[in-house]
């Protein structure tokens, strides 16, 4: 029989203690200024009925598509529409093994949460005359998706920090969204002048498609490709909605066989560029296009409402943009869309130098409650992709997150263990994060090799005569790494990176050691 080779499912990843940290300093920062704005800490579960998640990803034609799903192994009552249990003629209730999904997104789940508490409170009447409460969170936490082509820098198992506004349809709510990416992207440690935020609004969209007749199905494919631009460019684009293209790798991309003259009015509007034109000239632009279309002008007067509290707040052209080109993929938004560009780049390694895309989106989805209960609900969010921003601060060599391991207290004598541990309790006391060394290797150098593996800054040494003396010897792994390139005497390498101290003295000389 054959044994089982130890692999990773591809689009996983094992998380290094750096990349943790690294996801954590996103986490606390863009979390404190979520909290600054007042929203509040939610979590929704990682696994759903199909039903509640809906089907809105890009890229994909099927349910079947995108998604982790699976039957669930426990029978439970079908429902209908009211909630009532379904019985077949016999009068026996039926029961079925529903379709659960792993979450795809923070959205989704957040529209069943908000859409179930509606439907509790139901029951005592409070529906018939509906006006939404107001209901503002945010949340971290790891969304999966199954995507059949993985590119650089893209995972199928993925983290997300969320934040949303449900139950309002005042568009200063989408004029804050971009004000909360700015300002947390800022604290994340970003400067302003390595990112954009393009805005636009999926009316206008809409209306220049009514334009074109373009509707139903033909809509959804025509979205999907315009939503590749950044991947595939503008003939990429141009060659999907005719006849089609060949891909890189000389495959053939079906194309929708969209008429020349709908095609040419999309190509014209999509090159207008949004990133080199201040938001206001952008709107003159606009205005010139289809602006008689009623969709298309409610969607255009949006953005002038978005302009103009921007503007009042100190928000320029130069950070944030209006680009009529952004589609964002997921089908349930309804009308204003963000997307944070990132303007960083790095060597990949092959030696070329590329760009790295999208690091944040959202948008306004005032459908997503209506579809699960029937009353209209609007809300507006967006979402930093965690993973893919740590990716970019990594890559871009812009990160200045240095990861730290614990102290080591290294073991020459297991009948000193007591006298280890108190030395760790004592540490840890005081907040140093310190570990015992319980390794089968009992050589110093093999300890030490260990402290540099955790990325031990300091490693503790205690034996018999030390603890006789009253004297602890600490040796300082960073400064001694660095000094090893310079330094090729050992006498005088440890006079430097090594010190000894009485015991009483231990925790002032690490945490000395500590701050330096």
């Amino acid at each position: 029989m054959r044994g089982i080779i130890p692999q990773k499912i591809k689009g996983f990843r094992d998380i290094t203690p750096l990349q943790n940290q690294l996801h954590q300093h996103i986490i606390e920062k863009a979390g404190q200024v979520y909290k600054n704005y007042g929203f509040e800490q939610w979590d929704t579960p990682v696994l759903e009925y199909a039903d509640c998640l809906g089907k809105y990803m890009p890229d994909a034609d099927s349910a079947a598509e995108g998604v982790y799903s699976f039957r669930n192994p426990e029978q439970e009552p079908v429902l209908d529409e009211k909630g009532n249990r379904v019985a077949d003629t016999d009068g026996n209730f039926l029961m079925e093994n529903h379709f659960l999904s792993l979450r795809y997104d923070l959205t989704a789940p957040l529209s069943r949460h908000y859409a179930e508490k509606l439907w509790n409170s139901s029951f005592s009447g409070q529906i018939s005359s509906f006006k939404p409460p107001l209901f503002r969170r945010y949340q971290y936490g790891t969304v999966y998706r199954f995507e059949a082509k993985l590119d650089p820098g893209r995972f199928r198992e993925f983290r997300q920090i969320d934040f949303d506004t449900v139950g309002t349809s005042d568009i200063a709510a989408d004029a804050e969204i971009c004000m909360i990416l700015s300002d947390a992207l800022n604290a994340i440690g970003l400067d302003k002048s390595s990112y954009v935020i393009k805005v636009n609004n999926r009316k206008i969209l809409s209306g220049l498609f009514h334009e074109l007749n373009i509707t139903g199905e033909k809509e959804a494919a025509v979205t999907r490709i315009i939503d590749k631009l950044d991947k595939i460019g503008i003939d990429g684009v141009k060659a999907e909605l005719a006849n089609g293209r060949k891909d890189p790798s000389g495959a053939f991309i079906q194309g929708i066989n969209l008429d020349i003259n709908s095609i040419d009015k999309l190509i014209g509007f999509l090159s207008i560029n949004g990133i080199s034109q201040p938001r206001g000239a952008m709107i003159d632009l606009l205005s010139n296009e289809f602006s008689n279309n009623e969709i298309y002008a409610a969607g255009l007067k949006e953005l002038q409402e978005i302009d103009s509290l921007l503007n009042s707040l100190g928000y320029g052209s130069d950070g944030i943009v209006f680009d009529p080109s952004l589609v964002r993929g997921m089908a349930y938004y309804t009308g204003p869309i963000f997307e944070v560009q990132s303007l960083l780049s790095y060597t990949d390694a092959k030696g070329n130098k590329r760009g790295v895309g999208s690091i944040c989106g959202g948008g306004r989805y005032d459908g997503l409650v209506k579809r699960l209960l029937g009353v209209d609900v609007p809300a507006t969010g967006a979402s930093i992709g965690v993973d893919r921003l740590a990716e970019i601060l990594t890559l871009s060599e812009i990160s200045k997150i240095e990861y730290s391991g614990p102290v080591l207290i290294t073991v020459f004598d297991n009948s000193l263990m007591t006298e280890y541990q108190k030395i760790a309790r004592e540490l840890r006391a005081n907040n140093i994060p310190v570990q015992v060394y319980y390794g089968v290797q009992k050589g110093l150098k093999k300890q030490l090799a260990y402290a540099d593996s955790i990325k031990s800054p300091i490693a503790i040494l205690l034996g018999e005569d030390e603890l006789k003396a009253g004297v602890v010897t600490i040796r300082n792994l960073n400064l001694g790494t660095r000094m090893s390139g310079d330094i090729q005497n050992k006498d005088e390498w440890k006079a430097k990176a090594q010190q000894q101290v009485p015991l009483a003295g231990l925790i002032s000389a690490v945490l000395d050691i500590l701050k330096s």
